[in-house]
Parts: structure tokens; sequence; C-alpha cells
């Protein structure tokens, strides 16, 4: 593979990551280390099920920084997937 098109594949891999960056959320919802998830669209995250081991106790950690509690609206063990509510601030959705 030549010089190019590594430097253009890096590139490209660069702006993938700093677009899924917005959207990406640090998911505190079990014990000791956080998760990640997806701001879906407005008023949804997405995370996997396996990550919801406090449905009573979770909070997102947004791009911004900001730390707001969230609420368990959905799962699916099946497809290990969960579904959570931030309560407050609105924050980029994934496109």
């Amino acid at each position: 593979m030549s010089a190019t098109l590594l430097t253009d594949l890096s590139d490209q891999l660069a702006a993938a990551v700093a677009h899924a960056a917005r959207s990406t959320v640090a998911v505190d919802a079990r014990p000791r280390l956080p998760s990640t998830g997806v701001h879906w669209r407005d008023g949804v995250i997405v995370t996997t099920d396996a990550t919801v081991k406090r449905p009573n106790d979770i909070h997102v950690l947004l791009p911004d920084g900001h730390r707001v509690r969230a609420s368990l609206i959905g799962r699916d063990p099946a497809t290990d997937l969960a579904a959570l509510r931030p309560m407050a601030r609105r924050s980029p959705s994934v496109r």
C-alpha cells in the first residue's frame, strides 16, 4: 500500500472518530468502571444491556463534560441493548 493511500485512510479514520466522538457518552450504571454509549437521537442514549447493573442510579457523562442523571427506558437482554433517557441537556446525536 502506498504512503498516499495510508495517509488518506488515516485522515478518513481520524474524521470518522472526530464525528463519532460528538455522540459518544460515558454511562455510569454499574460498579467501578463506566461503559460507553451513543446518543442515538434527542432524548435517547443506547448502550449495552450488560452495562446497566444499577437501573435506579444511572449517570451519563456527556461529550461536553457535563454529568447528568439518566433513567432506563428499555432493555433487551437478547440483543444486549439498553435505552436510557438523559434527564437534562441536549447532546449531538449520531447522524
